[in-house]
C-alpha cells in the first residue's frame, strides 16, 4: 500500500474541520451527524473516518485549534491596554443573537464536556490558558506600575477573569448581561493597580 502524503492529509484534515465547524454551528452537534459533515467537506464519509474516529474526536480538535482567547492578554503591557482590551471582550457579548446556533452549539459543548472526560480536558486546558493569561496581564501592569502586593493583584486578575466569564455565561443562556456594570466594575478593578484612575486609550 503506497504511503500517504502527510501534507495531503494535513490538508484533508483542515478540510474537514473547517466542513464540520460549519455543520456544527447550523445544525448544532445533536443533530450534525458524520454524513452531514462529509457532504459539506465534499469527501465520502469512510474518508471521515480516516482522519477521526467520531464526531467527538471531530469536536476535540475543533477546541483544541482554536485559537486561544488568552492570547491577546499577552500583549497588555499597561493598565490602560488592560482596560482597553477587557471592554472590547465585554462588547462583544452586549448585542448577541441568543436564539443563534452558535450560542446554542456553546452550550452543547458544555454538555457534552460534562460526560465526555477527552473533551472536558480539553475545555480545561483552554480555560488554564485563558487564566494564566489575565493573570499574568495583571501581575506585569502591576509590576510596571509598582502597585498591590501579589495576593491582592492575584484577587484582580480572578475577579476581571469572572467578570469575563459571566458575560460569556450569560450571552450564552440569554440573560441580560449588564455590560456597562460590568465594565464600571472592570475599570475600578484595574485602577486599583494604580493610585489614579485608570482610562482607556482614545
Amino acid at each position: 500500500m503506497p504511503k500517504r502524503d502527510p501534507g495531503h492529509m494535513a490538508a484533508v484534515r483542515q478540510q474537514i474541520l473547517s466542513a464540520a465547524r460549519a455543520v456544527f454551528e447550523r445544525k448544532g452537534l445533536y443533530d450534525a451527524s458524520m454524513s452531514d459533515v462529509s457532504k459539506e467537506a465534499g469527501l465520502s464519509v469512510g474518508s471521515l473516518y480516516v482522519h477521526f474516529r467520531s464526531k467527538e474526536a471531530i469536536l476535540v480538535a475543533l477546541i483544541e485549534t482554536a485559537e486561544l482567547s488568552g492570547a491577546p492578554f499577552a500583549a497588555c503591557g499597561s493598565a490602560a491596554a488592560l482596560l482597553e482590551l477587557v471592554e472590547t471582550i465585554l462588547h462583544r457579548q452586549e448585542a448577541p443573537d441568543t436564539a443563534g446556533q452558535a450560542a446554542r452549539t456553546a452550550l452543547e459543548v458544555a454538555a457534552i464536556a460534562r460526560r465526555s472526560p477527552e473533551v472536558q480536558a480539553v475545555v480545561i486546558r483552554n480555560y488554564e490558558q485563558l487564566r494564566s493569561a489575565v493573570l499574568e496581564a495583571v501581575a506585569r501592569v502591576n509590576a510596571d506600575a509598582a502597585g498591590l502586593d501579589a495576593a491582592d493583584a492575584l484577587a484582580v486578575g480572578e475577579s476581571l477573569l469572572s467578570l469575563l466569564i459571566a458575560a460569556q455565561s450569560q450571552m450564552l443562556i440569554g440573560v441580560p448581561t449588564t455590560i456597562d456594570t460590568k465594565i464600571a466594575a472592570a475599570r475600578m478593578l484595574i485602577s486599583r493597580l494604580h493610585a489614579t484612575p485608570v482610562r482607556k486609550k482614545r
